[in-house]
């Protein structure tokens, strides 16, 4: 009987050779040669802040005469109305240096993976920062007191520990208390609302009561609004209020909106009254309903149309 030859099974055998064949020829192979190292690629900048504002005047506004307001009511209202439109605006200017601090930490972290991911064998990189984000980086250090180096793995941590909001509550009602709603001589003559001292022959006012030998003066301000940014620093960065900051940090590490009334728990040292103080602060946050106003998106009631009396 004669056999009938076929083809299939060499077709089955032929099919995959040349399909390799095709492949090789079309370069769709990839070359070793060709593979791109990341170690070698810089990182996109970052878009700096201006620098130069933060924790200075911003408002030019000039101060109400609280002084001259003899309604009790009328003169709280438009000294938290006005203070609260100063803090508002220092804490912005915080939250904007801080989303440029947290972008420049991803794009280290960023430069740390690629690290990881390349090939070993080279160990060569460029630099993760420009010399502009250094310098950015170096100024905003030396600012808040934060003397880790920049290469170290919590530099990062401990400047965005230092650097952040304070609750409006406790400035208000901190700036209430220290200055007596804005008519205190040195609120009037200094700009002073914090109570803010300063140690240079000349830099402020010299208080009355002063003891002999002291050499502090109550520090001199060109607006309410410088007045307020230093004091923001001063809370920011003084080992006095550290305390302030870690309560301050486990409310950000749990997403949850700072609170004045807590902050206020770590300003023994701020006051010579040191726990009494502390309770006076928070009886006045509590009095005058000043925690609704730590939620920026509260709007506090328009105060544009109260007349203040000239004295």
């Amino acid at each position: 009987m004669l056999r009938t030859f076929s083809f299939q099974p060499f077709l089955k055998l032929l099919l995959p050779l040349s399909l390799a064949l095709v492949l090789s020829s079309c370069c769709l192979c990839p070359n070793p040669e060709d593979k791109v190292d990341l170690s070698k690629q810089a990182l996109s900048p970052v878009e700096l802040t201006n620098l130069s504002s933060l924790y200075q005047s911003l408002n030019e506004a000039e101060r109400p005469k609280f002084e001259c307001i003899q309604d009790v009511k009328t003169k709280k209202t438009l000294f938290f109305g006005y203070m609260l439109n100063l803090v508002r605006e220092h804490n912005q200017n915080i939250l904007s240096a801080r989303e440029t601090l947290i972008a420049l930490q991803e794009k280290q972290q960023a430069s740390m993976k690629r690290k990881n991911d390349v090939d070993t064998e080279n160990p060569e990189t460029s630099e993760v920062f420009t010399q502009d984000e250094k310098d950015w980086l170096t100024r905003l250090a030396k600012m808040h007191r934060v003397n880790t180096s920049l290469k170290n793995d919590i530099f990062f941590d401990e400047l965005l520990m230092s650097m952040d909001i304070i609750p409006a509550s406790m400035a208000l009602a901190q700036s209430a208390n220290e200055s007596a709603w804005g008519t205190s001589r040195f609120a009037v003559q200094a700009n002073n609302l914090f109570g803010q001292w300063c140690f240079q022959p000349g830099c402020g006012v010299v208080p009355q009561q002063r003891p002999e030998g002291a050499t502090y003066e109550v520090k001199l301000f060109s607006t309410p609004s410088e007045a307020v940014g230093q004091y923001m620093l001063n809370i920011n960065r003084n080992r006095s209020y550290q305390k302030v900051r870690n309560i301050r940090h486990s409310y950000r590490s749990q997403q949850q909106v700072i609170s004045g009334n807590s902050l206020a728990g770590g300003l023994e040292n701020y006051s010579a009254r040191g726990e009494a103080y502390i309770e006076e602060l928070r009886s006045m946050i509590s009095y005058n309903k000043l925690k609704q106003w730590d939620k920026p998106s509260n709007t506090y009631p328009d105060i544009s149309q109260l007349n203040v009396p000239n004295c």
